[in-house]
């Protein structure tokens, strides 16, 4: 009894549905369906299939392609969604800092505090938590809690080390309080990381 040359399995001449090459190598239906998707010749001898052969399959080939193209739509079409609420994200966000830069200008350190306090995430590293971070930090010097402004602007530039304005507002704090050499390490990262 003579194997398919594709799946190796045997193929039995009374009941399977099954094809040859011009040389004789037999394939099962299924298999010589799924290999037309690639190639249009044997690949034992890779003799050209006839074209009759290759019209038998056709329909299937067709809906193969379109049910590929369908998938391959569907993927780009996720995708697109993904980019787009990912620009939203950073859209919205963007005006969230841009209102809480507004307030600090106004004075409103308390209120611009206590949204940030409650959008900080300890344990994220995204970008947007960086800005978070640093006008926690700017916020609380602009108060005069100079402690709290070096407790969130450390945390940001451990994590971040290129981020100048952080390094600006921790100088600033430190010199606030008396601690000159640390002010001057402070602005001293600053010229770094520009």
């Amino acid at each position: 009894m003579p194997s398919c040359i594709i799946c190796h399995l045997n193929v039995d001449e009374n009941t399977d549905s099954h094809y040859t090459c011009n040389n004789g190598h037999p394939v099962h239906r299924y298999c010589l369906a799924e290999w037309l998707m690639h190639s249009q010749n044997c690949p034992l001898c890779s003799e050209p299939y006839s074209q009759n052969l290759i019209n038998q399959f056709k329909d299937y080939m067709e809906k193969k392609e379109q049910e590929k193209q369908e998938a391959l739509d569907k993927k780009l079409e996720l995708e697109t969604i993904k980019k787009m609420q990912e620009a939203t994200k950073k859209i919205i966000f963007q005006k969230y800092f841009e209102i809480n830069e507004k307030q600090l200008k106004q004075g409103q350190y308390e209120e611009v505090i206590e949204k940030l306090l409650n959008r900080y995430d300890e344990n994220s590293v995204d970008e947007n938590n960086l800005k978070v971070l640093f006008l926690l930090g700017k916020a609380n010097y602009l108060k005069g809690r100079y402690d709290l402004a070096i407790n969130f602007l450390f945390k940001l530039v451990k994590i971040k080390f290129d981020y100048p304005d952080g390094f600006l507002y921790l100088g600033k704090a430190y010199e606030k309080l008396g601690l000159k050499d640390k002010a001057q390490w402070a602005y001293d990262r600053v010229k770094e990381s520009k």
